[in-house]
């Protein structure tokens, strides 16, 4: 008969706890839910739904439906609205993307990344200046941000407040 001391059972059962803990954790980290997503309605420029799913652009910030920015010259434009209008022309009459989940907010809208073909909606949004890079969550579109600053594209013509910002004063 093959006798076991209890230690060397207690320390089999830690390392295989140990390794079905590191199992699950790997798996975990590759887990990834995406795939078509119709879209019904554009709520603003970082804002979407699907039927009753509410869905935010992941690592951006588009202003304010209401938000005006200033051109240069001091006159006011609605920088908002044409986020809006940005987003709407990116998704096409075709409204489908393929989107990744990339987190749940704290009012239980689906944090998305979104593509229409190859076209990132978020880097598009960004890089025509229609929305900034949000650094607070990601800075997976911080490159686009600065070329939208370079070529004063969008946002970047004049002033204004960061999304962030103006909802905080308004």
């Amino acid at each position: 008969m093959f006798y076991v001391p209890q230690f060397v059972l207690k320390c089999f059962a830690i390392f295989l706890a140990g390794v079905n803990f590191l199992t699950y954790n790997a798996f975990a980290d590759t887990f990834d839910l995406s795939g078509r997503v119709h879209i019904t309605k554009v709520g603003d420029g970082d804002s979407l739904q699907s039927g009753d799913i509410r869905i935010r652009l992941f690592g951006i910030d588009a202003p304010e439906l209401k938000q005006q920015c200033a051109y240069q010259n001091g006159v006011l434009w609605s920088c908002g609205a044409a986020a809006l209008r940005q987003l709407e022309a990116l998704i096409g009459v075709k409204k489908d993307l393929q989107c990744r989940l990339r987190d749940v907010d704290s009012y239980g809208r689906l944090i998305m990344q979104c593509f229409k073909g190859s076209i990132d909606i978020g880097a598009a949004m960004v890089r025509s200046g229609h929305a900034l890079a949000y650094r607070h969550f990601s800075d997976l579109y911080v490159v686009d941000e600065e070329l939208a600053k370079t070529a004063l594209a969008g946002v970047w013509q004049g002033t204004f407040s960061p999304p962030w910002e103006w909802r905080l004063k308004h």
